[in-house]
């Protein structure tokens, strides 16, 4: 049997993670201690994995020394009682149970870990599971958990993984499984989930909270390739006179002032006209509740094109259908502007490779368009960020700057508009200077 330790990290400042390479018979097993060490204090060369024999490692030295006799004796027990074969994940789970500190609850049964998703689906609708802030999870926040759950059972399909199983080596795994068929943008969102499950498990005391030390989730997004409408391609929208159905122009509608307001589908598909006074409108966006700060109303002006919907409807704003339908009679919709029947490469990043898709822009129009397209349009008019982030509901420069889809041919625009327009100030002033310079020579006063 071989027993080495490595660095997890053996190139990088500060501390490193040390994890045990296990290998007997082609077997091979990954095991992290939960130790680590500054990486200057450790030997990393070809046939030497070791802390350096210096007194400030006298302690770890005897620790890793310690988990090398553990190993071997698990080893000897499990061999004795499987014919001397012993899978590496076994051994794996075998020593990490000896290694488990006293703040993970023992079960005699080991917990799948698509039975653990499944209880932390529950507990997050059944209000056990709360936010940071105490606060209960909407439905919208649950609904990824589901699609992970059903991406990592496809993932185990020939292998079954408990809590207790969660290394380095299993999410790496489940990151190239996730990376090859989806998006990188999607496959994060998978990804944060699982750390989410992780840390969820820890909180229950089901696996070591050293684990978040040993392990560390790849989660990369791209800035997404979406589009906006411009102010002219809305107001085409909102000059069509003739739909196949009402259902069409309630659509058109709600997606207008969605333009209008910088809100979510899930917001401007359920307005109130009631809060609607006085030229401004009011509304708690539920992505913001706080329960240090309930006061999170945003204050929306009432602008033009907004005000025209509402003559339409003085009983109040009607229903939207619910967003698949709201998306398709959408497309439809944008199909009949000219400008949206142009052809635009969505670039996507998938099984880390640049995946080109040519599609119409219309086919590209959803409901989120609404608050890119505001977002963008009143960046352009040159209305000052805080006001649109104060209104749009944006907490962080972060988030606003992926809202924001000004391209740079667009901010090339805006330059020479600036530099155009200090020019034509330019020549006025030397205009007018050379006009009082005359009437001086002529002897007219100025």
């Amino acid at each position: 049997m071989n027993i080495n330790f490595y660095l997890r990290y053996p190139k990088k400042k500060g501390r490193s993670a040390i994890y045990i390479s296990v290998t007997y018979r082609k077997q091979r097993a990954i095991i992290y201690p939960g130790e680590s060490i500054e990486v200057v204090n450790w030997v990393s060369k070809k046939g030497c994995h070791k802390p350096k024999s210096i007194a400030e490692n006298t302690a770890i030295i005897k620790r890793l020394n310690d988990f090398d006799h553990i190993i071997r004796e698990t080893h000897a027990e499990l061999a004795r009682t499987n014919s001397g074969v012993v899978p590496g994940i076994v051994l794996e789970r075998a020593v990490c149970d000896k290694l488990f500190p006293p703040d993970v609850q023992k079960n005699d049964k080991p917990i799948l870990i698509t039975d653990f998703f499944q209880t932390l689906i529950d507990d997050s609708k059944n209000k056990v599971r709360k936010t940071k802030d105490n606060m209960i999870y909407n439905a919208n926040s649950v609904k990824p958990y589901k699609s992970t759950m059903e991406h990592f059972k496809k993932f185990a399909k020939k292998n079954k993984y408990y809590l207790t199983d969660i290394n380095q080596n299993l999410i790496d795994d489940f990151t190239n499984y996730l990376n090859e068929p989806l998006t990188l943008n999607t496959s994060a969102k998978y990804l944060t989930v699982f750390k989410t499950l992780v840390s969820y498990a820890i909180k229950k005391k089901l696996i070591s909270k050293d684990i978040s030390k040993e392990i560390e989730f790849n989660i990369r997004k791209a800035v997404a390739d979406d589009i906006y409408l411009t102010e002219d391609e809305i107001q085409a929208i909102m000059d069509i006179k003739h739909f196949p159905t009402k259902t069409f122009e309630i659509v058109r509608d709600l997606f207008v002032i969605g333009c209008n307001t910088g809100l979510r589908f899930e917001e401007y598909s359920v307005l109130e006209a009631a809060r609607i006074q006085g030229g401004f409108m009011e509304i708690d966006p539920k992505k913001l509740e706080h329960k240090y700060n309930i006061n999170t109303k945003l204050v929306i002006p009432v602008l033009p094109m907004f005000e025209d919907i509402l003559r339409k409807y003085p009983n109040g704003l009607p229903q939207a259908p619910c967003n698949q339908v709201f998306n398709k009679n959408l497309k439809k919709i944008a199909k009949k502007i000219p400008s949206l029947n142009r052809d635009y490469e969505k670039k996507l990043i998938r099984d880390h490779k640049v995946d080109r898709k040519l599609l119409k822009k219309w086919q590209m129009v959803v409901t989120h368009t609404a608050r890119r397209s505001f977002v963008t349009n009143m960046y352009l008019r040159g209305v000052p960020v805080p006001t649109i982030m104060a209104i749009s509901g944006h907490r962080t420069d972060e988030n606003f700057k992926k809202y924001n889809k000004a391209d740079n041919r667009k901010h090339a625009e805006i330059l020479k508009k600036i530099f155009d327009e200090g020019e034509k100030q330019k020549a006025e002033l030397l205009k007018k200077k050379l006009e009082d310079d005359k009437k001086r020579e002529n002897g007219e006063g100025v």
